[in-house]
């Protein structure tokens, strides 16, 4: 079911079964995302506070990202592949790929780096943690 206040076009190809993806909520949400990842893009990119801070930031906020594309996937079908906003989706779809295999290179370096260091464990549990939120 939608949301209340979002409002539904009856003759419209989406109807929504669970999340109106195309409702104001959504698109608040959506730009609350976007917004927040540029902030921290912006504090990552001029040194505010320690990087790792930041860095997990990125991390779950590439989480929500994904969750967001996922969700808009299991609510549109097939129209995520043929509606007018397509070529957004195809550019959505891409930019959450390179983001989550980014986050995933960036894991297996550090990875390698706490194993060369001797604290492989303590890096893998971090990295499985990671993992285990993607699981959702």
């Amino acid at each position: 079911m939608a949301a209340k206040g979002d409002e539904v076009d009856l003759e419209s190809e989406y109807q929504p079964t669970f999340i109106n993806v195309e409702g104001p909520r959504w698109e608040k949400f959506g730009y609350a995302l976007i917004g927040g990842s540029t902030c921290i893009m912006l504090f990552q990119a001029i040194g505010f506070g320690p990087s790792w801070v930041w860095k997990e930031a990125d991390d779950i906020s590439t989480v929500l990202f994904t969750f967001e594309l996922f969700v808009r996937i299991f609510e549109k079908g097939y129209l995520f592949c043929t509606e007018q906003e397509k070529n957004w989706n195809f550019f959505d779809s891409l930019v959450v790929a390179i983001s989550i295999f980014s986050m995933a290179i960036s894991a297996k370096a550090a990875a390698d780096a706490g194993a060369a260091n001797g604290h492989g464990s303590t890096a893998n549990n971090a990295a499985m943690n990671k993992m285990k939120a993607l699981r959702f």
